[in-house]
């Protein structure tokens, strides 16, 4: 008996762990706009889509820092939705033929990607959005690299001859079956108003076993209104909850800083089609898709809503690299309807899921010394050239600096950004005249190597520093356009110059002599409780 209890207690003890390790719990906040890779890049993506693939979470999409209409595909993966690995490019964009498909005007530039897996060839299906007829498709085994692109194109069961063509969709499977929800774009209205410059509605239809295109009947995606809201109609998602099928979408917007978000349900994949609003403005950008995650323990289902938040962005653009991006879990009620967005800022979001495998989480930012940290209430701050500025620290550990990193992004920026590590003894340095730094490194960074997108500049030092030295990155642009750093700010945080060693101290460009009505006040300010993102190494 005794034995068969201390058996009972091990079993139990052994779930306990199974159980632990099965499942990841994880809180997204509307105050956190902006995610990042492990080596600390803010995550570049436009029209992205997170589904469950190869047994982890992908995040995939376009990305805008080279500038142009069409840089590639790439994407993340992650275990638990927070801690992403960049992988790269699903396919060289730089081939003649990519370039020739992805790149022209009114092509679609391989937008809004989707992938979706397909049993019947144990390999991955990326959908594009390629011009006409239908979309462009590759295949890989690997969910995240490898894609090549087939000849045959995926053919849509409604697409009229002339000026129609196929816009923003999605395709995704449902126990077992592929659907694609797509936006017909209708041109025989361009340049007939002033708004909308074009019509555009939702069809939705099955695909065929191979995920390699479509089949059965059509159906249109529209209210019981009939009204421009349904024929504005654009970014599509799919996802099944219960007895309904779903569709999400958005009012035609095109990179814009909010609009409607829409929620289409119906019992069957022929409607009719019931609709609602669920945001006047999608807090501030545009949808990009649900993720449904399965609960670990056999609860219900939780739905995550994922948009570009365009309104973020502090670069202008078509297509803005720079912007953040939004999670929030959705609620319904019993009847099926879906409740309104949340978009006040302090709202947070807690769910529990499966978490996903084989993901990495070492990085530059992650393995770090000393750094701001990653996960905050970043704001993108465009203060460079108006100011100069100097963000300091207290290395931690005694050895060599191998090298410092920090967040920036331009536009077409017309001159160098000149980045200074060095040392120096106290607070007040910064206040004395004539006062000489020691210069541990420093260099030019060309206009060409600033992304539009908040990338990490990698400053390689290698100068031996010991713990609690003082120390500091220096920012100078030579550049007559903007230049954005990402800022955290806390009120608690209050600036004493015998002890505090993070501070973010700035200069206005050329202020360089004494100011204020006596002729004693500094040049240089307090840019009290601010801290731009970085990191530094120690080795």
């Amino acid at each position: 008996m005794q034995k068969n209890s201390i058996l009972i207690l091990l079993l139990g003890a052994l779930i306990s762990t199974i159980s632990a390790v099965a499942s990841v719990t994880t809180t997204f906040s509307n105050a956190i706009h902006y995610q990042f890779d492990t080596d600390g890049n803010a995550i570049d993506l436009t029209s992205a889509k997170i589904d469950f693939l190869g047994g982890t979470y992908i995040w995939y999409g376009l990305p805008f820092g080279c500038g142009q209409a069409f840089c590639g595909i790439t994407s993340y993966s992650s275990s638990d939705l927070q801690t992403w690995h960049f992988n790269g490019f699903l396919f060289d964009p730089n081939t003649a033929a990519i370039q020739a498909l992805c790149s022209l005007p009114l092509s679609g530039n391989c937008g809004r990607p989707h992938i979706v897996y397909s049993e019947q060839n144990a390999n991955y299906v990326l959908w594009v959005n390629q011009a006409s007829p239908g979309y462009l498709l590759f295949t890989s085994s690997n969910p995240t690299s490898g894609y090549t692109m087939l000849q045959d194109r995926a053919l849509v069961g409604f697409q009229p001859p002339g000026p129609f063509q196929g816009g923003d969709f999605s395709v995704q499977t449902i126990n077992g079956t592929g659907y694609i929800a797509y936006s017909l774009i209708d041109f025989t209205t361009t340049g007939a108003s002033i708004w909308p410059p074009f019509n555009q509605s939702i069809y939705f239809q099955e695909l065929t076993p191979s995920m390699l295109n479509t089949t059965g009947s059509v159906s249109h995606v529209v209210s019981a209104a009939v009204d421009l809201v349904d024929f504005e109609a654009e970014s599509p998602d799919i996802f099944k909850r219960g007895d309904y099928f779903y569709v999400s979408a958005s009012n035609t917007c095109g990179f814009c800083t909010g609009t409607l978000l829409i929620m289409y349900r119906s019992e069957s994949i022929a409607g009719p089609w019931k609709r609602q609003i669920i945001s006047a403005d999608t807090c501030g950008g545009q949808s990009n898709g649900v993720l449904a995650l399965p609960s670990p323990s056999g609860g219900p289902t939780s739905y995550l809503h994922v948009a570009d938040l365009v309104s973020s962005a502090p670069l202008t653009g078509t297509r803005e690299a720079a912007h953040g991006h939004q999670f929030q879990v959705l609620s319904f009620n019993s009847d099926g309807t879906v409740n309104d967005l949340n978009c006040s800022p302090s709202q947070t979001f807690t769910v529990t899921l499966t978490p996903g495998s084989a993901v990495s989480t070492s990085g530059f930012a992650t393995t770090a010394t000393d750094s701001s940290g990653e996960v905050a209430a970043w704001t993108p701050t465009c203060n460079l050239p108006t100011y100069q500025l100097y963000q300091t620290w207290a290395s931690s550990k005694t050895g060599t600096l191998s090298e410092v990193g920090f967040n920036v992004a331009g536009d077409n920026p017309t001159g160098n950004l000149t980045v200074t590590i060095f040392r120096y003894q106290n607070n007040t340095n910064f206040f004395t005249p004539h006062y000489v730094w020691e210069m541990l490194a420093t260099v030019n960074v060309l206009p060409s190597n600033i992304s539009q997108a908040f990338e990490v500049v990698r400053v390689p030092v290698g100068k031996a520093v010991s713990a609690e030295d003082r120390l500091g990155i220096a920012l100078v642009s030579l550049s007559v356009t903007p230049m954005c750093v990402m800022v955290k700010t806390s009120s608690d945080v209050m600036f004493d110059v015998d002890t505090s060693t993070r501070t973010l101290f700035a200069n206005g460009v050329n202020q360089v002599s004494l100011r204020g009505p006596d002729g004693t006040q500094p040049p240089v300010v307090v840019m009290a409780g601010q801290e731009i993102k970085w990191y530094a190494s120690v080795v």
